[in-house]
This record gives structure tokens, sequence and C-alpha cells, in this order.
């Protein structure tokens, strides 16, 4: 009897580790996201502190020397924080194709198993007649005096 051989295994296999290796690829670009929205909320939260002690000084009085560098010192701050939401833009576009690229794989991966799953079942059929191609042979020559020694 001869061996099933799944004719696209090394395509399969290739797609089986490409797929681990694109979810090792999310992972990664899921965490560079999630650090980048960190450090985004942490300048917020700087931003919303440094906020809170100007008021706090306006109230009391300020010169206008000291406006000036609070003044600098919010655009500072504004501008790191546009730098920061630019990446975690960036860090989400990048998970999205990342994403997209292992949705892409699974499925082919998806469709290489199910064509496995039919040629595996064609190859039980095949075997299934082969079988019974065997049995009405051997019930045939039994029936037709073919029984070897009993006759002889």
């Amino acid at each position: 009897m001869k061996k099933f051989v799944f004719t696209m295994q090394p395509l399969l296999g290739v797609k089986i580790a490409l797929e681990k290796q694109i979810r090792a690829e999310l992972a990664e670009a899921r965490r560079r996201e999630e650090r980048f929205r960190r450090e985004l909320l942490e300048k917020q939260e700087a931003l919303a502190r440094r906020r809170a002690e100007a008021e706090s000084k306006a109230r009391r009085g300020v010169s206008v020397r000291e406006l000036r560098l609070q003044s600098n010192g919010f655009n500072t701050l504004f501008e790191a924080l546009a730098r920061q939401a630019r990446k975690v833009e960036t860090a989400e576009e990048e998970t999205g194709r990342v994403q997209r690229r292992l949705i892409d794989t699974m499925r082919e991966r998806k469709i290489l198993e199910k064509l496995r799953e039919k040629q595996w079942n064609l190859y039980r059929e095949e075997l299934r007649r082969e079988e019974a191609l065997l049995i009405d042979d051997f019930l045939s020559n039994q029936l037709n005096g073919g029984g070897g020694a009993a006759h002889a």
C-alpha cells in the first residue's frame, strides 16, 4: 500500500513557521505601541502638573520673564506630546499592518490544511476501493475454485 503524501506539505510547513514568526512580530508591535501609549500618558500628566503649577503661580503673580519661561516650557511639552502622539499613531499603523499579514497568513495556512484534508479523504477513499477490489478478487477466486490446496 502506498503511503499518504500531501503534495504541498513543504509550503504548509513554511506557512506555519511564517505564522509563528508573525505572531511574535505582532506581540512585539503591541508591546511597542503600549510603551508609546504609556509614555504619552506620562507626558500628558506632566503637562497637567505643569499647568496646575503655572495657574498657582499666576494667582500669586508672576513676572514677564517667568511668563516667557513658562511659555517656552509649555511649547517644549506640547512639541514632545505631538512627537509622542505621532509615535503612537505610527505604532498603531504598524500593529495593524502586522495583524493584516497574520490574518492573510492564517487564511493561507487554513486553505492548505483544508486541501490536505481533502487529499487525505481522497487517499482513504482510494484505499477503501483497493481493499474492496482485493476482497472481490479473493472471493471471486474462492468461488471459482481458485482456493488452492482444497482442490488438489
